[in-house]
């Protein structure tokens, strides 16, 4: 075989390995994964719902009432407090900041059937647009065929896939994340901290983005003021324009976040690892070694090679430290893999731990695809339903990922040596 037939058949197998792996992830989310929820089953119905009922009838969507309907439709019957404990009666219902329903107010007047397939063709939409401007982002120049592997892995993975088939906003909110931080990188700061506030309706996304974001502001504060002002008027306005629909709002928004973290498995990855007890202390230890990290870098400029990578390690901390084990969040890990992707020989060439972690992660990216993959094999000659009882296997590798994605993030930024000049803005 040719040096060009060889060059040319490289990428053509990795395309049909996306292809294939993609369908495998497909069948294994739709067929075994999925197998036992209710038919009606959607994240988005909640929202959709909880929605028209405060626009259209001026209703409190955190009342157990309107979670109950939600459940009627969900589950098909309300769901009775156990033990006299009112977070069970609230399962299922609306549980974001009031102004995530100004995101749903355009649709409040559809019916639920007609807004299904619109928000899949949205989310995948947003998905692809996210994969796109990252990848200009760390200036990746890969031929055509090069994108659409990378397209078709990132559309076939789990955490997409999974967001896609429960109709979860973090898709929604990790596209509107991508859209600031490229905006920050085109120097649009205002519009940048505008989009930021509006990615708040997930808190949850920012909770470890937004300080260190505020902490690069104010190392700059002539050029950045505009970020930090855009942002917190947004917030300003939101919060606000919330209290004058429904007074009193947060109250009610904080009483339904404790109980949605105890009718759902509502622990952090650190928490799994080290348990509920000594979880919040593994948590506050990686945070601080995060700012330790990252303190070097308050003044990057957004033109710096270094700053995308910060960011991308804020994201990554952040899927390690909030209370969800939920795949589907696994989106803002995104920045880092492309990142990672993009500076790969950088990182082999490099020295032997950098190699093992890019080795490491490399092994647990391609689990779930290998797992969904022998999965879909086995349903040729066993009846799926003989499947689920292996449904978690393609799931081992998630706990770990977003670690791995920040440790080896961390070996990129520790071994590329830029020209110092091109990293610092000048504070004038």
């Amino acid at each position: 075989m040719t040096s060009d037939s060889q060059s040319s058949f490289k990428p053509a197998l990795w395309l049909i390995l996306a292809i294939t792996f993609a369908s495998c992830m497909e069948f294994y989310v739709a067929r075994v994964w999925s197998s036992g929820q209710p038919p009606r089953f959607s994240d988005l119905y909640a929202s959709w719902w909880a929605s028209r009922e405060l626009f259209l009838h001026g209703r409190n969507p955190y009342t157990p009432a309107v979670a109950h309907e939600i459940q009627t439709v969900i589950y098909g019957a309300p769901i009775a407090a156990e033990n006299g404990r009112d977070y069970t009666e609230l399962a299922g219902g609306f549980s974001y900041p009031l102004y995530a329903t100004f995101l749903m107010w355009p649709t409040v007047h559809l019916p639920f059937a007609l807004l299904q397939p619109l928000f899949t063709c949205v989310a995948v939409a947003v998905t692809l647009g996210s994969t796109v401007v990252w990848l200009r982002a760390f200036h990746f120049r890969g031929p055509p065929v090069e994108w659409l592997t990378l397209t078709l892995f990132t559309l076939g993975s789990f955490p997409v896939l999974q967001g896609i088939h429960l109709q979860n906003l973090s898709l929604i909110a990790a596209a509107l994340v991508t859209l600031s931080m490229v905006l920050l990188c085109t120097e649009h700061l205002t519009l940048a901290g505008f989009f930021l506030a509006a990615s708040t309706f997930k808190p949850q996304f920012i909770v470890v983005l937004a300080p260190w974001l505020v902490l690069w502001a104010a190392s700059n504060w002539r050029r950045r003021q505009s970020f930090a002002w855009s942002f917190l008027a947004i917030m300003l306005v939101l919060t606000a324009a919330s209290e004058l629909m429904l007074p009193g709002w947060i109250g009610d928004f904080l009483r339904v976040v404790h109980a949605y973290r105890q009718y759902t498995f509502g622990h952090s990855l650190l928490d799994v690892w080290f348990t509920p007890r000594l979880g919040p202390f593994a948590a506050a230890a990686l945070l601080l070694a995060v700012v330790a990290i990252s303190w070097p870098y308050r003044r990057l400029g957004t033109d710096s090679p270094r700053f995308l990578p910060i960011i991308s390690i804020m994201l990554a901390a952040t899927l390690t430290v909030i209370p969800t084990l939920a795949p589907h969040t696994q989106l803002l890990l995104l920045p880092g893999l492309f990142c990672l992707y993009c500076n790969r020989r950088v990182l082999w060439r490099s020295n032997r731990w950098a190699r093992i972690a890019l080795l490491a992660l490399c092994l647990l990216l391609a689990w779930p695809w290998i797992a969904a993959a022998g999965l879909t094999l086995a349903a040729v000659l066993f009846p799926a339903n003989a499947l689920l009882r292996w449904w978690d296997v393609p799931l081992y590798t998630s706990p770990i990922l977003p670690l791995a994605v920040l440790l080896t993030l961390y070996c990129l930024i520790r071994i590329r040596m830029w020209p110092r000049h091109t990293d610092l803005e000048p504070s004038l």
